[in-house]
């Protein structure tokens, strides 16, 4: 026995013993569920026994509460077994209705009663108990209320417990017992942290109990005995060991415990308290008491007094106001809204969404309601149904917009009705589930009579078509198949501004008899200063802006035209994604990687926010790509596996998995893995253009010529039939020159690599030119090389692009080496190698290595210190957090735990010598600067 029950059973021992001596006296005892009382009750029986007290025991269920008599007549059974009579004895009036109920309740009948009591207790000492008071029936409670105003006289001890957490039959009353002069009050107290320690330790004998979880398993029991014990028993039953870290857990079981006790509890409370007890869990985990009121019809403070109680009984936590209700927990909140019948909670939300229309409430909460309530051919609740799902999709949430509309589809509509929210459903759900948003626009169009509506709804459609095929160069080049019934011309005779401007942005892209159309002067319309403003122009800024970049246009209109076009407020829509995609492709080709990159994390960020998976895969191939060109593999590598691993799990997104799949194969191969990268290309279906210049060069690197040089020729064919000829998405030229140098064609190498060099320097990003030097250098020989791979690295130092500079430093050397500048060749192998070793570029720092070795150069310690020893992602991680992200922030953007952020932190600390984050700033320095 804890110690807490041991003294409590030593003061009841000790009433026992004055009771024996004639002081007679009663205990009112005081307890919640769950702390043993029944238990200690029958100690204290077992105990006085032994001193020779006679002990009658009596318990009251919750069924005697409206039974007139019923532990009366316990009493009187228990006096007459000790007088050896019979309970139909002649003669004993009084009591004669007691045993059916039916008896007056006067003085008389008090009188009786007390006679027959006092008989016993001369007899011998006498000890009463009775347990589970708060459900004795009235008169009852006022015959005991007689008894022990007349004790003192008599050797008797009654005790009378009482569980403060049901609602008694009549508070009153066992408060007017409590105030007696021979009444005293014990209150059983919870568990000391020393006995729950003991109580858990017994239960893991042997494993050692860190100090957090024996906290928990006390808070989680408020100190209960009996709800420890099942604590205890489902822990372990669970394999759950007693560490700290388990703390999480052992509070969700405690949650369950106890809502599973306070809903047992629940169906013991009049029916009045659990009519107030499911409207509020039809209302929510918290709420506004007013409205369980007004749903109830109740006046007044009635509801005040209602809540209070069940405050009282455990199933809402104080407030610290009446006027609001809260569940004890979430758990216990959906037991009881679990328990229901289902035509009784599906009534009660429908009452609940009507109620609260009428008091104004926020049109999503009405809407919640309605989703759990019997809508069909309800005019008033599809049309509440259809505007929060417009609502939310306004504000950004696809999923509640899809949910409220597909509750609205579940049941027979009218079919123009039925297209709106058709309408509504594919908008919502091109942002995670692009294939069904196909059907369902289809189907919108079909249902459609206004032309304007179906007009709006054949746009969405073909921006969902769009973001089907999940690459870059179809959200810049729209496949014809793609934009089916997108009618420019008879749609310009609807006079609807944007509409009008969205399908100039998806046609006039596309290119007609093999070349795309030529966009407007600067001097036009179409590029005036004042476009922008609204989300259409907006697009076709975006629009424009990639028309110009495929063309490989100077890049000065296009950066211009994509800052315009990503100023302003963006709808959560296919249409702003595609103008997001469309900009961040032209920003990445631009060179301007790290606006790019914040870019990509927004994209990221709000589909996250959103729950769409469809961005989610779009943003982080985006990331790999722009980590590529950035040199970082490691990120890159991550990155594309995320969205290898999102198009694998989820059917939803499977129409991007040839585009996730090129994303990892291009950092694999970056990474030295070509043989590897061309295996999971091979087998592809519908891969993209670009997709197959990267199995080209992996081939290339991998030594076969021949297949090589067909992807590479199939992808300029692909690409030229869509009028991208910019080297900035694929550098299929380069390769392809490098191919039929290795082959013997001379001419045709060298007029490749010139193409793409021309068409390079008039785009106009140095990484792009620097790229197509070190082809036209590895084409070419003599000066004319060591002048092409000596500007290729000039230009590359001015840009992010370190994974590029690595490669022209290392053909830079090789071909000095080759030429005899053997110092000079050392200086750019050691550079290049280090580069391609701070990259991950596995391969190509084995090849400077064996070259600068050939050199005569000597291998150089790698930095175990400095700026220099950081690896790309203790650096990125690390201005991360000089930037004041916190670790869980860092782990979230760059989908990885933050236990891994700690770590790498931790790197960084000790290589940097310094004590913690505070002095990041100052030791990245430039660093940081040049970041930002």
């Amino acid at each position: 026995m804890q110690p807490e029950r041991v003294s409590e059973l030593a003061d009841l021992l000790s009433r026992a013993r004055s009771a024996r001596a004639g002081m007679g006296n009663a205990v009112l005892v005081r307890s919640v569920s769950g702390m043993r009382c029944s238990a200690l009750l029958g100690e204290v029986a077992e105990r006085v026994r032994r001193l020779g007290s006679m002990v009658w025991s009596l318990s009251c269920s919750p069924s005697d509460a409206h039974r007139r008599f019923a532990v009366v007549r316990q009493l009187r059974a228990a006096s007459l077994k000790v007088a050896g009579r019979d309970e139909n004895i002649e003669g004993e009036e009084p009591l004669s209705g007691i045993s059916d109920g039916t008896g007056p309740f006067d003085h008389q009948l008090f009188e009786a009663l007390w006679e027959g009591f006092t008989q016993g207790a001369r007899r011998h000492p006498l000890v009463v108990i009775v347990d589970h008071i708060q459900w004795m029936d009235e008169t009852s409670l006022r015959c005991f209320g007689f008894l022990v105003r007349r004790l003192h006289h008599l050797p008797v001890l009654l005790i009378l417990a009482y569980r403060t957490d049901e609602t008694p039959v009549d508070r009153t009353l066992i408060d007017d017992i409590s105030k007696c002069d021979r009444c005293q009050s014990l209150t059983l107290s919870p568990l000391s942290a020393h006995s729950v320690r003991d109580m858990v330790e017994t239960a893991y004998s042997g494993q050692g109990c860190d100090d957090e979880f024996v906290q928990a398993c006390a808070e989680a029991t408020h100190g209960r005995p009996s709800r420890l014990e099942k604590l205890l028993a489902s822990l372990t039953a669970d394999a759950v060991p007693p560490r700290a870290s388990q703390v999480d857990r052992v509070r969700r079981c405690g949650e369950r415990l106890q809502a599973e006790a306070a809903a047992a509890r629940l169906l013991r409370q009049p029916a009045t308290l659990r009519e107030v007890a499911e409207v509020a869990a039809v209302l929510g985990e918290e709420g506004d008491c007013a409205v369980i009121a007004d749903m109830l019809n109740l006046y007044g403070d009635t509801i005040w007094g209602l809540t209070a109680e069940l405050t009282r009984v455990g199933v809402f936590r104080p407030t610290g106001t009446p006027e609001r209700y809260r569940f004890t927990n979430a758990e216990l909140w959906r037991l009881i809204h679990r328990d229901m019948s289902a035509d009784a909670r599906r009534a009660l939300h429908m009452r609940a969404a009507r109620r609260l229309n009428d008091l104004g409430a926020p049109l999503p909460q009405v809407a919640e309601h309605l989703l759990q309530a019997d809508v069909a051919e309800d005019a008033w609740a599809c049309g509440v149904l259809k505007n929060a799902a417009d609502d939310a999709l306004k504000a950004g949430d696809p999923k509640t917009c899809a949910e409220y509309a597909w509750r609205v589809l579940r049941d027979w509509i009218p079919e123009e009705e039925r297209a709106e929210v058709l309408w509504l459903l594919g908008r919502a759900e091109v942002l995670f589930a692009p294939a069904a948003a196909d059907r369902h626009l289809d189907e919108a169009v079909r249902l459609f009579s206004d032309p304007a509506r179906q007009a709006a709804a054949i746009v969405e459609r073909a921006y969902a078509r769009v973001l089907r095929q999940g690459s870059a160069e179809s959200a810049l080049r729209p496949p014809r198949t793609v934009l089916a019934h997108v009618d420019e011309k008879a749609f310009a005779e609807l006079a609807d501004t944007e509409l009008s401007l969205s399908v100039q942005s998806l046609t006039s892209t596309v290119p007609e008899g093999g070349r795309a159309p030529v966009v407007a002067a600067p001097d036009r319309p179409a590029l005036s200063h004042t476009l922008g403003v609204t989300p259409g122009e907006r697009e076709l800024l975006a629009a424009i802006a990639g028309d110009l970049a495929c063309r490989s246009e100077p890049r000065d209109v296009p950066l211009e035209l994509v800052h315009r076009a990503l100023a302003g407020e963006r709808p959560a829509d296919s249409a702003s994604l595609v103008l997001l995609l469309r900009c961040i492709t032209v920003l990445t080709w631009a060179g301007h990687l790290r606006e790019a990159q914040r870019w990509a994390d927004h994209m990221l960020t709000t589909a996250l926010d959103q729950d769409a998976l469809f961005p989610r895969v779009i943003a982080h191939c985006q990331r790999a790509e722009i980590a590529v060109r950035l040199g970082d593999l490691s990120l890159a590598l991550t990155e594309a596996k995320w969205a290898l691993a999102l198009t694998t799990a989820h059917h939803e997104v499977k129409s991007c998995h040839a585009v996730a799949v090129t994303e990892v194969a291009r950092v694999r191969g970056a990474m030295g893995h070509c043989e590897e990268s061309v295996g999971l290309l091979q087998g592809l279906h519908d891969l993209p253009a670009s997709a197959l210049g990267i199995r080209g060069m992996l081939r290339l690197h991998s030594g076969d010529l021949r297949g090589a040089l067909a992807d590479l020729l199939e992808c300029g064919h692909r690409l030229e039939a869509l009028e991208i000829v910019n080297p900035a998405l694929s550098a299929w030229r380069g390769c392809a020159a490098l191919a039929w140098k290795r082959l013997g064609n001379d001419a045709e190498a060298r007029r490749l690599a010139e193409t793409e060099v021309e068409l390079a320097r008039r785009w106009g990003n140095p990484a792009v030119i620097g790229q197509s030097l070190r082809s036209l250098g590895a084409v070419s020989s003599g000066a004319a090389a060591e002048r092409a791979l000596a500007e290729s690295v000039s230009l590359l130092e001015q840009t992010d692009a370190r994974l590029q500079l690595a490669l022209s430093l290392v053909a830079a050397g090789q071909a000095q080496g080759r030429n005899g500048a053997y110092a000079h060749a050392r200086q750019a192998l050691h550079r290049g190698m280090l580069l391609a070793e701070e990259s991950g570029a596995r391969s190509l720092t084995a090849e400077a290595h064996q070259s600068l070795l050939a050199s005569g150069g000597r291998l150089r310690r790698t930095p175990v210190s400095g700026l220099p020893a950081l690896t790309p992602t203790e650096r990125r991680i690390a201005i991360h957090a000089a930037r004041g992200r916190t670790n869980k922030s860092i782990a979230d953007l760059l989908h990885i735990t933050p236990r891994t952020v700690e770590v790498h932190l931790t790197h960084v600390y000790s290589k940097l010598s310094i004590r913690g984050r505070n002095a990041l700033p100052d030791a990245l320095g430039a660093v940081l600067r040049h970041e930002c």
